[in-house]
This record gives C-alpha cells, structure tokens and sequence, in this order.
C-alpha cells in the first residue's frame, strides 16, 4: 500500500505540473511588440537595398517574430535572447577578404540604441558585417550597458572598427564573451579598457595588430581579469615580453598566441606558472630551441595540459623529451617542423604514451611509415603524417591501432596495393585520406566493411580496374567521398550511393577516356540522400544513353555546388537546375553540348556566386534580368557560346562582380559604361573575341579596382585617355590587341602595377604611333608589335624580369640597345621587321634562357657571332632578311632544343574556385577547382615562315616547335655539315644567299623536319639519294641552283615533290622533271655512285687477261676458217692487198674526223676520268651492263 501510494502521490505532482507549464504556454503571446518594431527598423537600417532577401522571414505580417530566423527567445517570457546577425551578405572568406579591401560605401550605418528594446538580450553576434565605425561611435557601444544580462558580443570581422570604440566597451561589465578578432585594433595592449571587464571569461583578439608587450603598471597586486579563461592573441606582434602579463592570468586555460614573433626558446619557465591550463597554441611564434631537460621538468606542474599545438617552428627532436614531463598530454602537433630531421622521432615519440591525437604534417620524415613507433600509442585515435615523403606500402599492421578514428597519409609517395587485413581491420574508422601518393592495384573488396567510415579520399593515386559497387553500397555512414584522378575503367552506376541517407558530397574527375559514369539505371531510380556537392568532371556521363543530364538531380533540393563540365552532355539549357535548388552557390556547366537559351529562374536566388557556362552551344541574347534573379554574383562566365546583340546595361548593376567572362561569342554593339565604372569589386573583365565597337578606353577614364583587361580581337577605336581618376595601381594585364586603338601611348600604362607586382601588356596590331613612354612598371610580358612606333628602342623601361619582349614590325632604329644584355629571364625575343642596324651583338649569346630570337627584315650586317652557338635551348631562330655574310658557323649543331617545357603553363588555370562548402570533421575540407582546360594566363604568340607560308605559332605549340631561317642575306662558303645534327628541327630555311657546294649527306638525319628550303643558291653535286630516309618532309626545296644527276627515286616524301622543287637546275634528270636521263651501252661496268668505287679504277690485271683471253680466241677462230677453206683464203689475201693501197688514208681521215667531232676538247692522252666528266657535262648517261 505504501508503495502504491507513493506511486500516486508522484502522478500526482506530475500531472499538476504539466498543467502549470500548459498554463503558463497558454499565457504566453506572441513576441513583445516592441522587439518585433526594433527588428524590422533593424532589418531597414540594412546598407544594401539587396539585404532584404537576407532576413526573409522579417515581415510585419502579424507572425511570432521568435520564430525568424537568427532570433531566439526566452520561452516563458517571449523576450529576444539571442540575436545572430552574423555575415548577413552570405560571404566567403575570399568574398570578405575582397570586400575588406575595397569596403569604399559598402559599410552598415548600424544604430545601436536599436538594441536597447531587447531587455533580455544575452547574445548579441554582429561579424562578418562592415560596421559603420562612425555610426558606431555617434551612438556609441557604452549605452549597451543598459542590457545588465547581455553575456556575449561578436563584433569580429568589421575591418572598419579600430581603437576608438574601446572606451565605451569598458562599460558592459556584464559581458562574459567578448570577440573583437580580426577588426582594426592596433598598438599597444589598451590593458585598461579590458581590465574594466571584470566577468570577462573569453577574450578574442585574433589579428588586430597589436604590438611589443602588455605594461601592466598599477596592476601589480591588483587582479586583471581574474575569471578569463580563454585568451587568443593569435597574428599579432607581441614579443616573449608577453608572458609576464599572462602570469597574472591565474585562471586561465585556454591560450592561443599563434603567429606572435615569440622567438629563441620554448617558454617552459613561463607557462609553468599557468597550473589551470589545458589548451596551448604556440604555432608560427618562431621557437627554435629547447631548454635543457631539468628545466623541461617544471612542465609536470601542468597537470591539466592536455593539448599543445607548436607546428611551424623550429625545433629539433629534443622538444619531444621535453613535452614528456607533461603528464597529461593527449594531443600534440609538430607539423611543419623541419628542422625534426628527415626520419621519424621513433625513439623519442614512444614516451608520449597517452597521446590520442597526434600531427606530424610536412616534416620531411622519410622512409617507410614508422608503424614500429606508433604500436605504442594504445590510445591513439587520430594520426595524421601528411605532406612527408613516407615511400612503400601501408603495413598491415596498421591493424594494431585498433582506436584509429581518423587517418591521413595524403600527399606521401606510398605505392604499392592496399592489403586484405591492414586498414580493413580499423572498424572504429572514420575518416580515411589516402590522397596524392602512388597506390595502386584494385581497390580491396573489405573497404565495405568500415561501416563507420564518413571521409574517404583516394584522389590522385593510380587504382585501376572497375570499381565494385557493392564497395560502395554498404559505407552507409558516408558522408564525403573524392574519387579523382586515378585509372579507373568500365562504367559505375551513381545508384549505388543511392542508400547512402548521410551523404553530403561526391567529387569525381577522371583522369582517362575509359571510365563512364551512369546515372540512369535503374530507370527512375530515386536517392535517399540530399547532396551539398556534386562534382563530376570529365567522367563521360551517360555516353552510352545519350550523354543526358543525370535526373536524379530533379530529387536534388540542397545543393549548394554543382560542377559536371567536360562531359559532353546534350539537350537544351537545363534551367530547371537552378530552380530546383534554392540554395545553389556554384554552378559549373562548362565544356559539354548544350544548347538552345538561357533563362532565369522565377525566384530570386540570393546564394548564387558562380555561374560557368562557358564552352557550349548556347545562343540568343545574353538576359538582362540576371541583376533581378542573380543579384549577388561574383563569377560570370558565358565565353565560347554563340551570345549575340549587346551587352545588357543591367549588367553594370551586378554590384558583388568580381569577374565577368564574355569572351568568344558572337555579341556587337558598344561596352556599356557602367561596366568599367559601377562595378567596384571588378578584378577581371574578359571580352576578347567579339564584335564590339566604340571607344572604350577614351576620355577621362575609372577603371576602378580593376586588375586584368581582356580587350583583344574585336572592333574598338579611338584614343586611350591619358587623365584618370585613378593610378591603376590594381591593374597586373591589360591586352587591347588586334583592335584599331590610335594616338600615342599614355603615361599610365607604364606605370601599371604595384612596385613589386609583375605586369602584363599586349597592345600589338593597333595603330599606335610615336615614342613608347618610360615609366615604373615591371613587365614580364610585353608585346608593342605591329604598330608604328619609332625612334630608337627605349632604354627606360622596366624589362629585367621580362620573359617574352615583342617589339616586332614598327618603325625602330638604331643598334641592338646594350641593356638587352640584362634580359636574363627572356624566352622570347622578337625585333624583327623594323629599321635596326649594325652588327648582331655577342652577348644575345649569354641569354641563356632564350627560347625564340626573331632578327628578320632588318638592316643588320657583318656575320653570324659564334656566341649564338650558346643558345643551347633556342627552338626558334630568324635572322633572315637583313645584310648578313661570311659562311655559316658549324657550332650552331649546339643548339640542341629546350630541356623542359618553358610555354606550357601547367598549373595555370582559369578562375580557380574557392568553395563555398566545408565539410567539418577532423579532417576539414573544402573543395577548390582548378580547371586546367581553361588556359587564362595569356598565351605567346610569334610569327615563324615554314612551309612556305609565315604563320602564327601560339601556346604550348612553341615547345615543340623547332626552326632556323637564315634565308635573304648573302652568306658565302659551304654548308656545314654539322647542321645535319639538329634533329630536333622541322624547318630549315637557307634560300637566298651565295652558298655553294653539295647537299651535306648528313641532312638525313633530320628526322623531324618538315620543311627544307635551300632554294636560290649556287650549290651543285647530286641531290642525295639518302634524304628518302626523311619521312616528316613535306616541303622541298633546292630549286635555282646548279645542281646535276639523277634525282633521288620518287618514294616515301620524295613521291610528293613536283618539278618546282628543282626548276632552274638544267643539269638535273628524272622523274618528277620532263629532263629523262640518257644512257650509253658503250660501256659494260656498271657505274656506281661518286662516293663509290669509280669506274676507272677497275682491276686492271682482270681487264687485261680477259682482254687478251677474248682476241686470241677470236684470232684462232679467224685462222682455223682459212687454214680449212682454200679459197677464202686466197680471197682474204687480195682483199688485204688491195686495201692496204686504197683504204689507208680514207680510214685516217674518217677515224681523225669522228674523234674531233666528239672529242676535240679533250685531249687522247686524258685519262679516262676526264673523258667520263666530259661525257656528263653533255647530259648524256653512262649505263653500264653487269
């Protein structure tokens, strides 16, 4: 009974005070009226008429205003006690870095006493928000005070806010958290105004530029800030001074004095005093030593220090041993410390054996990993020894680190297959990066066995075959999974994460042609999961069905990234992608097959930074809603579609820009001005490749911000204006090439560019005139060519760091100007076609990074300098059309060919993306696409003559494009044969001078050559017969010279030469010339080659015995015949008789005439070699029979 009514009595109580909080939530209205007014004058007094779709949920239409967004509210009360008003524009980091740079009226004129309604405010966030200061401080922080429960203030990231607004803090003494980081505070420490705060238990100061140390006069026996337990001071430039004032910070835990020039060595005596501690940052202080051990002891009195950070110093292994008087430590990170040495600390680490997080990151360790050492650590659950050079296989017995939740190997040189029972076994495993080594093999089947597993990356490793999907399927706890970059084949149907309720993002780029992503079997199959980030590049999607658009994404409502470019997919322009995803932050479609139009989506989506369309099929006008739909836009990319008409004028209202990409279209008209002058936050404009017109760059110009100008390759004209309102300090390039500019060049653009920066400048195929200007900036690309200017070359401008210098076809006069000798960074070199003179100088020799030298169409004279032989690495070099002699330097067979590739810019890429999405854990991530398809960095380009034809050789062309023209100068002598030894040459040219002698026989060895041009010349001998052998050959040329004999058989290349490859050389014969070669039957040795055996110098004893052997035979014969037949004989007689009388003289004068008429310039007694030459100077042949 006792029991059971002690069982009532509670079901009683219970129920009674059930109906106590009913009646106390029937009690409760809604918010108090008077907060619900402050918050929308709050929401009013935003500083962008774009800020409402902000706070969507802030409206007057009668609703609980505790149930908006960024409000929280007492539940008995109904009063406000949390306001999260933090980066109300949806920022990035790199967005706030920008916006802190050029914050100009983009500040939010906040009044404060608005918060003075909020009676029971507690928390009260306001970063990330570019506070007004002056608004600040006319209302002024002090009468918060009022709010005697306000716990919390976040007035971090407002760049604008600096040491005025500290007096007035001095009065919320009720704060608890006060987080002024990353604002405009500077100086010294203002230890007064925080010593006021007398609750104050976290302090963040986090980069405000404070200096030297903390005076704490008049505070020596009074406490300072006696209840602070967390204290970050990180990224300012107190010295070791600092430590003093902590001293008196009796209850401190939790200190970060990262980034602080501490220097000299570890702070023991310092941080003993600290009992409470359990947190300390030391990393980027500049700590290079360790104290001896006996001082190392006084650690043991920091018993609570469970963690300590020191990365990025200097210390040898000896900190180790030190940290080991810390009886309580539980994480350590070391990473960065080089100066550990190049093997892993196994001797020392095993004594810390209670860690459980340990961060070795980019020592230098090498080696095999040290599994040996770590065995020790029974506790350890997270292990991370990234960015070493760890070489060989992962042990299996990485299996004994049974408590591992998280590991990373990334970034190693780990090769090798992955084992059955090592990493397989870690069951409690979490997250998994093994990306950046050399693995490779088949992914092990027991992967699906790390049911725990949330992260695994395997990007960029060499894993081949195909991948299981039932590897996948069972990861039910996945959350973020990176693919990339490794040798996969066959297809992988996307519906095997379809189970995966957890996961958040897939990345997948291929990195061959032999891998399919298909995403459309089963069909109509539906994901359980809702994906953040879907990135799948290159992954040919769906080839085999049409290259359609993965419609599982019609289920897909929470994307915030989305990247499936270089997949060919077809169709017409999905627009329904971004309607269906509200909270869509990038969108990267680039380089597949879309076409048809696009339009905008019937909301306003207020998260959309990135949009990339480029690379497809796209057309009609570009819409000129985007500012409506798209307001906060950073990235634009529509390039290389088929946009026509103009520019919409609205585009200038799309006040985030940063850049905008409208290159290789089809678009007219003029630029609109608002383009180049409301658009503050504008770093890159790209409008290369279309039609516009106008004068874009005349009168008083503002280019803002500005940094890269892509002009190029369309119609503008005018004059560039010379007064600005601005120095263009932001501008690095600026290319207006291939457009109809005139006048002269302004000041300003040889002032571009902070000192320090590198610039860029392309001008050339315009009609500039006059002198180039002298100015400050420093060019590493500069390109004037195809204009008029004049004058000599200018001594003035900043070139010591130029890598390709264009001053071709102007009007220059002068020398080869001496300070070229200082262009010790120069690739290319172009001077040609102006009016320069004189010799070639010597010291073009000594640059030894030049890659192109282009002298062609000048007026220099005197010879070749044997210092161009040093051009080892040159690939292209024109000295032709100037007035040079003497004979060709043999040493020019030095010039090898470049070593490494100079052109092609590989790791270069276009707009690199910075992620909008982070994905939290231990191993934080955030993706970042560098597309390398998508070459921005502007290309070289020179004008080479080869086949024939001058053409344009741009980009990564120039590595592998090889050429020497020496044509149209009046070089004498005999060609060397050494050049037969620059095989790595597709084009010859040495037409047009006074060259004589043969072919060189060595020409054969040419095998990368193209086109040969020894056109207009004296040479003479035989085309060689070995030259077949030059498969590549597509132009020949030997014609006006004085060449003779037989042309070489009419295979391989040789069959594709006409007779205009030989005209003008009467003396040579055979196909494809009409000229037949004539033969002689007199003789009966064949005739070999000149090279060869001759024909005269034939075994004479041979000829002679079978000579004699031949008439004696004949002679008996003739005898037999009349010694057997009597009156033949008698006849034989008579006749000899009577010749002998009549016939001598008529023989005489017939045998004197026929030798006069075929031999009277030479004399009988000429050896036969004479006769021979004499035979085939009258184009007659000589065949001989075997």
């Amino acid at each position: 009974m006792e029991c059971w009514g002690l069982s009532k009595c509670e079901s009683w109580l219970y129920w009674s005070l059930m109906i106590q909080i009913l009646v106390v939530w029937q009690t409760q209205g809604d918010c108090i009226e008077e907060e619900r007014n402050a918050l929308l004058e709050i929401k009013a007094s935003t500083y962008d008429s774009k800020m409402d779709h902000f706070l969507p949920t802030w409206v007057d239409h009668g609703g609980d205003c505790c149930d908006w967004e960024r409000v929280n509210c007492n539940i008995i009360t109904g009063h406000v006690t949390d306001l999260f008003l933090y980066n109300l524009r949806g920022m990035n980091d790199v967005d706030m870095e920008l916006q802190s740079k050029y914050q100009g009226n983009k500040l939010w004129p906040l009044n404060v006493s608005l918060f003075l309604h909020f009676k029971e405010l507690k928390s009260l966030n306001l970063s990330y928000d570019f506070l007004d200061k002056e608004m600040i401080m006319k209302t002024g922080l002090g009468m918060l005070s009022s709010l005697n429960k306000l716990e919390t203030l976040d007035l971090s990231k407002n760049f604008d806010l600096d040491n005025d607004i500290l007096p007035s803090l001095t009065a919320l003494t009720s704060l608890i958290v006060l987080d002024l980081s990353y604002t405009g505070l500077n100086g010294y420490f203002p230890i007064n105004e925080f010593a006021a705060l007398e609750n104050l238990e976290m302090l963040d100061l986090t980069q405000c530029e404070f200096n030297g140390t903390v005076e704490i006069q008049g505070f020596e026996r009074v406490p300072i800030l006696s209840k602070l337990k967390t204290l970050n001071l990180g990224s300012n430039e107190f010295n070791a001074s600092v430590m003093t004032f902590l001293n008196n910070l009796s209850s401190l835990r939790n200190l970060d004095l990262s980034n602080n020039p501490l220097s000299g060595l570890f702070p023991v005596q310092g941080l003993a005093k600290l009992m409470n501690m359990e947190k300390l940052d030391l990393s980027y202080t500049g700590l290079d030593g360790t104290p001896n051990i006996q001082v190392c002891k006084s650690l043991s009195r920091l018993k609570k220090l469970e963690s300590i950070v020191i990365s990025h110093n200097n210390f040898n292994k000896s900190i180790i041993s030190c940290l080991s008087s810390l009886p309580s430590l539980k994480i350590l990170d070391l990473s960065y410390s080089v100066s550990l040495g190049e093997s892993f600390p196994d001797q020392e680490l095993p004594n810390l054996h209670d860690l459980e997080v340990l961060l070795m990151t980019n020592n230098g360790f090498n080696g095999t990993l040290p599994m040996k050492a770590l065995s020790s650590f029974h506790y350890l659950e997270v292990l991370d020894l990234s960015d070493n050079n760890f070489a060989g296989s992962i042990p299996s017995s990485i299996q004994a680190l049974s408590s591992l939740r998280v590991v990373s190997f990334t970034n190693n040189e780990l090769n090798g297959s992955l084992s059955d029972h090592g990493l397989c076994e870690l069951k409690n495993l979490q997250e998994m990066d093994l990306s950046h080594n050399m693995l490779d093999g088949i992914l092990p089947q027991c992967f699906n066995n790390l049911s725990s597993l949330k992260l695994l990356d395997i990007s960029s490793n060499r894993f081949r075959g195909k991948l299981p999907p039932s590897l996948i399927a069972n990861l039910t706890s996945l959350e973020y999974i990176d693919f990339s970059y490794n040798k996969f084949q066959g297809s992988f149907p996307f519906s095997s994460f379809s189970n995966l309720t957890n996961l958040q993002a897939v990345q997948f780029i291929s990195a061959n042609d032999k891998f399919e992503m298909e995403t459309e079997d089963p069909i109509g199959w539906i994901p359980m999961f809702q994906l953040k980030v879907l990135v799948l590049s290159s992954c040919n999607i769906n080839r085999h069905k049409g290259s359609v658009v993965p419609t599982f994404l019609l289920h897909q409502h929470k994307l915030q990234e989305l990247h499936i470019p270089h997949n060919s997919l077809e169709g017409n322009f999905p627009n329904w992608l971004i309607e269906n995803n509200t909270n869509l932050e990038v969108l990267n479609l680039r380089n597949n097959s879309f076409g048809g139009i696009i339009s905008m989506p019937f909301y306003r989506n207020s998260y959309m930074r990135w949009l990339d369309i480029s690379g497809n099929h796209i057309i009609n006008s570009i819409p000129s809603d985007i500012p409506e739909f798209l307001p906060n836009i950073t990235h634009f990319n529509f390039s290389r579609n088929a946009f026509n008409g103009v520019i919409p004028s609205s585009i200038g209202d799309l006040s985030e820009l940063q850049i905008l990409d409208l290159s290789d279209n089809e678009l007219s008209g003029e630029v609109p001005k608002g383009l180049l002058t409301n658009l503050s936050l504008l770093s890159i404009l790209k409008l290369s490749n279309n039609k516009f017109h106008g004068e874009i760059l005349s009168g008083n110009l503002s280019l803002g911000n500005i940094e890269r100008v892509h002009l190029d390759s369309n119609y503008f004209t005018g004059k560039i204006g010379i007064k600005s309102k601005n120095k263009f300090e932001f501008m690095t390039v600026l290319d207006i090439s291939n457009n109809f500019f005139t006048g002269v060049i302004p000041s300003w653009i040889s002032n571009m560019g902070t000192i320090g920066a590198f610039s860029q400048l392309v001008i050339r195929n315009n009609s500039f005139k006059g002198r180039f200007p002298c100015g400050t900036a420093s060019f590493s690309f500069f390109d004037i060519s195809h204009n008029s200017f004049s004058g000599s070359i200018p001594s003035c401008l900043n070139l010591r760091h130029v890598e390709h210098l264009h001053l071709g076809s102007n009007r220059f006069i002068g020398p080869i100007p001496s300070f070229f000798r200082n262009l010790t960074r120069v690739l290319t070199l172009d001077i040609g076609n102006n009016n320069l003179s004189g010799i070639i100088p010597e010291f073009l020799g000594d640059l030894s990074t030049l890659r192109i030298l282009l002298l062609r169409k000048n007026k220099f004279t005197g010879s070749l300098p044997n210092h161009l032989c040093q051009l080892s690495d040159a690939s292209l070099i024109d000295l032709s059309g100037n007035t040079l002699s003497g004979s060709i330097p043999s040493c020019l067979r030095n010039i090898t060919g470049p070593k490494y590739l100079a052109f092609m810019k590989e790791t270069v890429s276009s707009y690199p993306i910075s992620s909008y999405y982070y994905y939290k854990g231990v191993l934080d991530r955030q993706f970042t696409s560098n597309d390398r398809s998508e070459m921005f960095e502007i290309q070289d380009e020179v004008q080479f003559t080869t086949k024939g034809l001058s053409l344009p050789y741009k980009g990564d062309v120039l590595d592998i494009m090889s050429g020497l023209d020496l044509s149209c100068n009046k070089l004498t002598g005999e060609i060397p044969e050494e050049l037969g030894f620059l095989i790595q040459i597709r084009a010859l040219n040495l037409s047009h001078n006074h060259l004589t002698g043969p072919i060189p026989v060595t020409f054969s060895n040419l095998a990368n050559i193209e086109s040969l041009d020894l056109s207009s010349n004296g040479l003479t001998g035989k085309v060689p017969s070995e030259l077949i052998k030059l498969t590549s050959l597509s132009i020949f040329n030997v014609s006006h010279n004085n060449l003779s004999g037989r042309l070489p058989e009419m295979k391989a290349q040789f069959g594709t030469f006409t007779e205009t490859s030989y005209e003008e050389n009467p003396r040579l014969c055979g196909p494809p010339l009409a000229n037949r070669c004539k033969t002689n039957s007199l003789f009966t040795n064949p005739l070999v080659e000149e090279d060869t055996e001759k024909w005269y110098n034939i075994d004479m004893t041979s000829f002679y015995a079978s000579s004699s052997s031949t008439f004696v035979v004949l002679l008996l014969g003739f005898a037999a015949v009349l010694y057997t037949n009597p009156h033949w004989r008698r006849r034989w007689l008579d006749r000899v008789e009577d010749s002998s009388s009549h016939n001598h003289r008529f023989v005489d004068s017939m045998l004197e005439n026929v030798c006069e008429f075929f031999f009277r310039d030479i004399s009988p007694r000429k050896d036969p070699k004479t006769l021979l030459q004499y035979i085939q100077s009258m184009g007659i042949e000589l065949v001989f029979a075997e």
